[in-house]
């Protein structure tokens, strides 16, 4: 695998099937163009997609202008589909500065795009996850175009949507083809491709998140090939943060790559669990939470970069807390108090959304009470998931060089307005409460080591290294 000065190559879709344990031909991201001029690869994949299919060929995009070698992209790209036949473009439109993936949203794009030959989808993950749902929704090949090396959310087959206003991951369809055209992520703005390095950040702590939660039996059972396909190209992202400005093609390729396969091992899995843990529940309830109060939130990869940091010390600070030796006692909240501290956190969210959180968080504490083996086992397995862990982990001021050799944020308060020390602190505290997956701080609230005191411990440390609030 890939380190520091290795010039061997990222991994191929082959590699990707072999890791699987699938040929390459049932996979079903079919085609995957990473470079320099892979626009141009679109109207061949159209042809491909739309051969024997009768309709128009949908472009779908939103209102922002996005600039490429030809001019801008969805001009050129309707340009060169333009001896295809008939064409269509479907511009999403929101009364906020950006698209959301809620459900008024989709279903205006679902009813637009109706039934066509191919879908083009056109930007960035969140125009990529509404793209991946309206395809399902009328069975329809589809060719993604991003726009940006952002997020990983471009080669899976599932959606983050917005359910009574909580972030939800939803199953989709696997887009056919996925064109990343390094001339055309080259020109995006540097915090597009700065947030790309904070969502790839995850591989250094959302991997070990799964391993915790496979001991306990939650969630998909962890699987090391597939986190084997991206965690070992940690140096080389490292490598790419601290040259991002120098945007270089090899780099920009690269970055690009490693989101795509992020992405892959995402749908193989069944679930985003290989990228996304700790850190990702954190950045859901700040964007939840800004978004309640009609503000904008910054970049999802921009957030997660800088929850991934803290992700990190509350592993660092419970590895040293425990030690080597079996866990301590672990001990589930009563029903009836963690019921109402739910729904008194997230109370600002809306009513609809506490309850949606409750549905989630409830449903992890019920399995976990109804078989306690689950623990139990959890404690007796503890000595020997140690060394798995670490080898899976990152020390925190190593995550920050690289964030602030990227020029990205190390500070939710450098990203904008409404990420203010109660809402960070509120967010963190919080973020295993929101859904049913298992992560390293539901093991710190069931071990005694995460009330008030040890959440502001965990953003004074980081504060310390010039991170964090």
């Amino acid at each position: 695998m890939t380190t520091v000065g290795d010039t061997r190559r990222l991994p191929s879709l082959e590699d990707v099937a072999a890791a699987a344990g699938t040929p390459v031909s049932s996979l079903a991201l079919r085609h995957l163009y990473v470079g320099p001029g892979a626009l141009g690869q679109a109207p061949r994949l159209v042809g491909e997609l739309a051969a024997d299919r009768r309709g128009d060929v949908v472009v779908l995009a939103d209102n922002v202008p996005y600039a490429g070698p030809n001019g801008e992209v969805k001009r050129s790209l309707l340009d060169s589909l333009a001896e295809r036949g008939a064409m269509r473009l479907v511009t999403l439109r929101s009364g906020a500065d950006r698209v959301h993936a809620d459900a008024a949203t989709l279903d205006a794009a679902s009813r637009d795009v109706g039934p066509a030959a191919v879908l083009v989808t056109v930007g960035s993950g969140t125009l990529a996850d509404i793209g991946k749902v309206v395809a399902e929704r009328h069975d329809l090949p589809h060719l993604v175009v991003q726009t940006a090396a952002s997020v990983n959310g471009f080669t899976d087959d599932q959606s983050v949507l917005l359910v009574s206003g909580a972030k939800r991951t939803t199953p989709s369809r696997w887009p056919d083809a996925l064109i990343a055209d390094t001339d055309v992520i080259a020109a995006a703005p540097r915090e597009l491709n700065r947030a790309g390095v904070g969502d790839l950040l995850s591989m250094f702590t959302a991997p070990a998140d799964w391993l915790l939660a496979d001991a306990v039996g939650l969630g998909r059972p962890y699987n090391p090939a597939l986190v084997d396909l991206v965690r070992p190209h940690g140096p080389r992202l490292l490598e790419i943060a601290a040259r991002l400005d120098e945007r270089r093609p090899e780099d920009l390729a690269d970055l690009a790559r490693l989101l795509s396969i992020s992405g892959l091992t995402m749908g193989l899995a069944g679930a985003t669990a290989p990228s996304s843990g700790t850190e990702h529940v954190i950045s859901h309830l700040l964007e939840m939470r800004l978004t309640a109060s009609g503000r904008e939130a910054a970049w999802h990869g921009q957030q997660v970069g800088v929850a991934t940091l803290v992700a990190a010390t509350v592993w660092r600070r419970l590895r040293a807390t425990v030690g080597e030796g079996p866990l301590p006692a672990l001990s589930l909240p009563d029903e009836d108090h963690a019921r109402e501290r739910v729904l008194r956190v997230f109370a600002p969210l809306g009513e609809a959304t506490a309850q949606e959180c409750w549905r989630a968080y409830a449903s992890k504490l019920a399995t976990l009470a109804r078989e306690p083996a689950r623990l139990a086992d959890l404690r007796r397995r503890w000595p020997a998931l140690q060394p798995s862990l670490d080898a899976l982990l990152a020390a925190p001021a190593d995550l920050v060089e690289a964030m602030r050799s990227a020029g990205a944020a190390v500070r939710f308060s450098q990203l904008g307005e409404g990420y203010d020390p109660s809402t960070v602190t509120w967010a963190v505290a919080n973020g295993h409460r929101m859904r049913d997956r298992f992560t390293v701080t539901d093991l710190a609230e069931l071990l005694g080591l995460w009330n008030n005191g040890d959440v502001d411990s965990v953003l004074d440390e980081l504060d310390g290294l010039g991170a964090g609030r």
